[in-house]
């Protein structure tokens, strides 16, 4: 009885540690794709469009003349391009 529920633990803490790896690998992806004229999400829910990067500090341009200086962990999502409809 004691052995299975070891088992059972084990097989849990394993797949704990896979899916933090695989997060933390999806995470570094997005943060080194990012460029200049990127539609950006934070984590804030402030949405906006990265007009510099400077070393590990983003400027992010939320509204026209409105420019927002965050850390680049600040950062959720790459926002899908919009496209207008006429």
């Amino acid at each position: 009885m004691d052995y299975i529920l070891l088992g059972v633990l084990a097989v849990m803490i394993l797949l704990l540690v896979s899916q933090n790896r695989k997060r933390k690998k999806d995470t570094e992806n997005l943060l080194s794709s990012l460029t200049v004229g990127a539609s950006v999400i934070l984590h804030s829910g402030i949405k906006g469009t990265v007009t510099e990067i400077n070393g590990d500090d983003l400027v992010i341009e939320s509204t026209p003349k409105t420019k927002l200086v965050v850390v680049r962990g600040a950062v959720r999502a790459i926002a899908p391009a919009v496209t207008e409809e006429k």
